[in-house]
Parts: structure tokens; sequence; C-alpha cells
């Protein structure tokens, strides 16, 4: 499975985890309808992303084994855990926005 984000490739994506939202109020004048809940996606390797970009909306794209998707999300948090045999664990959280 290929995921990206904005173009960016995440590589050696080994977990994704999806959490359900809720739905808000719909007004006419308002952005952001419904809170689509948010995505884990936890990679070995690099996951190609700034922390300067938290709070960025941008395309969240999954595609391979038969399925392509995408969606608008906006990168929550970026963390990196320690090395293990020199492979570090990087976890991004994006909240899925439906405009």
């Amino acid at each position: 499975m290929s995921v990206t984000w904005g173009g960016a490739a995440l590589q050696e994506v080994v977990d994704i985890k999806a959490t359900a939202g809720g739905s808000l109020p719909i007004g006419r004048d308002s952005t952001f309808a419904l809170d689509g809940g948010t995505i884990e996606i936890v990679c070995l390797h690099t996951a190609n992303i700034s922390l300067a970009e938290r709070g960025l909306k941008k395309t969240l794209a999954f595609s391979g084994g038969g399925v392509d998707l995408s969606v608008k999300a906006v990168l929550q948090t970026l963390a990196v855990s320690g090395k293990v045999n020199d492979v570090a664990r990087y976890t991004a959280t994006y909240k899925l926005v439906f405009e």
C-alpha cells in the first residue's frame, strides 16, 4: 500500500489506525462541515514531512491492493520514537476534514 500526504510519500508504512469522528452542526457559512475523525500512520525509514507542516491541510491518499482513496487531512502531530537496530518509527496523526 502506498500512502502520500500532499504528494510526499510515507515510506515503509507498518500500521494504519483510524478513529471515527462525530458530526457537527452544518451551517451555510461554515468551512468545515463534518468531523471525519483521525488517522494515525506509523512508518519506518522516514515520513518525508516536517513539523513546520503541522496544521496544514493537504490531500491524504492511499493506493494499492485494488484500493484508491483520497481525503483532505490536517497534520496534527508527528512523533519519532527511538531507534532499534538503527531503524526509527515515525508516527503521523492526521485529522480528516470534509468541506
